[in-house]
């Protein structure tokens, strides 16, 4: 693998930062606790309204379970991606990088370039489909970003977790796997498609020459994939809705902190934030 490969994908992917929706929302829940606990600490000092006083346990109630609950998510999140020292399963996805590159060459080459199907389609299609210079390439790239293909995607997605991958597939998920396949296709049409044009021009198309070439790309695009790289673009697909995971633990704890405060004031228990 060159470092210049590797830093031109690794340039592709954009760290998470640090200010998203879900640090935001921790952040409030942390301020609502902090003030639930100041306004409870000031019960019986005087100087300020009653009602403000007495909405002291309900305010500290949301912040301590609302941000129990985003915290709790966000470390999840956090052990996801990252190594936590003293957290055993923790870095699933650096730790596991190897089987998810196996894993999408194995998907494109079994489903989406067979040697059988390949020499019917262009047995076929091969006089119709070049249409000129960069014909081949515009039409597989339209056909790649159609709603068939990604159904099509998703369809071998969903067939090959049940396979000796599955487990694998499983963890990685459709919404993880379905654009990096995108990426990945995309980029091998634009490299394969000049050459087959030719080929396609000038000799009998060779499929099983064609499938080599397919393979070896794809296999120095796939070194060209650290740790670090494969957690960046897991992260870059799963951004909003790993934001959205933590917003909603955030709410569904505060929720949970206002029926605990209702409880323990219906029945008279002491200790209950």
């Amino acid at each position: 693998m060159s470092e210049a490969g590797s830093t031109e994908v690794a340039e592709t992917f954009e760290p998470m930062p640090f200010w998203h929706k879900g640090s935001v929302s921790n952040l409030l829940s942390l301020l609502t606790l902090l003030l639930g606990l100041t306004l409870v600490m000031s019960a019986g000092g005087g100087g300020m309204a009653t009602w403000l006083v007495d909405l002291g346990p309900w305010i500290m109630a949301v912040g301590v379970f609302g941000f129990a609950g985003g915290i709790t998510n966000w470390l999840a999140v956090k052990m996801l991606f990252d190594r936590v020292p003293g957290l055993y399963g923790s870095g699933v996805i650096p730790a596991r990088f190897r089987e998810i590159r196996a894993t999408v060459k194995d998907l494109i080459m079994t489903h989406f370039f067979d040697e059988e199907y390949l020499q019917r389609f262009f047995d076929e299609h091969g006089q119709s489909m070049t249409g000129g210079s960069g014909g081949l390439t515009r039409k597989l790239q339209e056909v790649l970003e159609s709603d068939e293909a990604g159904r099509a995607i998703e369809f071998e997605i969903e067939k090959l977790k049940e396979g000796p991958m599955g487990m694998m597939v499983r963890m990685a998920g459709t919404e993880m796997l379905k654009p990096l396949i995108q990426q990945f296709m995309g980029g091998l049409i634009q490299r394969l498609g000049p050459v087959a044009e030719t080929k396609m021009r000038e000799e009998a198309f060779d499929v099983a020459k064609l499938r080599g070439q397919v393979d070896k790309l794809l296999e120095t695009k796939l070194e060209e994939l650290t740790p670090e790289i494969v957690k960046r673009m897991m992260e870059q697909v799963m951004r909003k809705h790993l934001g959205w995971l933590i917003v909603w633990g955030n709410v569904f704890g505060g929720l949970i902190g206002l029926f605990s405060r209702a409880v323990a004031v219906q029945y008279g228990i002491e200790g209950v934030p």
